[in-house]
């Protein structure tokens, strides 16, 4: 698989931290999003049907995926600020240094791909949910 760099996305600049300097939704891009949405509705549905609130509270299951995803985010940071220690050192560093963060750095990444594994199986079995309902 190919990925050009325009294509990446840095996952930390998604995390809703407290006092975060991330702006806010521009009002037109709001716009365009109900807009969408409302083009994608079916046409047969009744809209006037009430709808059942959404829990504020959010499950177990989707709490453990998040805090999978924080795991990731924390462990690339440790790794990063890791690198940025050794690199600052000065110093060649030693084999096993080398060694060890090659180590960190893979099992870092099979991690990402067991994490992204679940989540794709949990997305075709939601979508095959769907196109069983519809």
């Amino acid at each position: 698989m190919n990925v050009l760099p325009t294509q990446m996305v840095n996952v930390a600049d998604f995390a809703a931290t407290p006092g975060s300097a991330t702006a806010p939704a521009h009002v037109d891009d709001i716009a365009r999003f109900r807009q969408t949405f409302a083009d994608a509705a079916p046409a047969n549905v009744n809209q006037t049907q009430a709808v059942a609130p959404v829990p504020q509270e959010l499950s177990a299951s989707i709490k453990a995926v998040l805090n999978q995803f924080d795991s990731l985010n924390g462990q690339a940071s440790r790794l990063g600020q890791l690198a940025n220690a050794m690199r600052s050192s000065g110093r060649d560093l030693a084999p096993s240094q080398i060694i060890d963060m090659t180590m960190r750095c893979q099992e870092m990444v099979f991690q990402a791909e067991m994490t992204s594994n679940v989540a794709n199986r949990s997305s075709d079995g939601v979508q095959q949910l769907f196109r069983q309902q519809s």
